[in-house]
């Protein structure tokens, strides 16, 4: 999820009560609901302003949008350059661990390296 100017991950605000003859506002990025046109123009200008960044790759000043486009490019990348193999062992390695995180990582490197 990207995050805000505060380095928080965006959450969605919960949908307004709106019933099914009223008339509502959808935002595009997030597919959030709003039954005031005036809150629905603030998250819009809040999802334009570029203070959001890529969870992923730490790029700043995005969009929203140009944010979840960043972590879906780079979360790709990852899912094609890490073999699936690892996954479950990897996991396994790190779940409960309580060394610390580069002293993991030499671990995990030094057990799966290929011969």
């Amino acid at each position: 999820m990207p995050l805000d100017k505060k380095r928080k991950p965006h959450q969605l605000r919960p949908p307004d009560r709106i019933e099914l003859d009223e008339p509502c506002f959808e935002m595009r990025a997030s597919g959030e609901l709003f039954a005031d046109y005036e809150e629905y123009v603030d998250a819009l200008m809040s999802y334009q302003a570029r203070t959001w960044s890529c969870a992923l790759t730490g790029k700043g000043k995005l969009t929203f949008e140009e944010a979840q486009l960043s972590e879906r490019q780079a979360q790709r990348k990852v899912d094609e350059a890490f073999p699936e193999m690892y996954v479950e062992p990897l996991c396994r390695m790190a779940h409960m661990s309580q060394v610390r995180m580069d002293e993991l990582i030499e671990r995990a490197f030094v057990r799966h390296e290929p011969l």
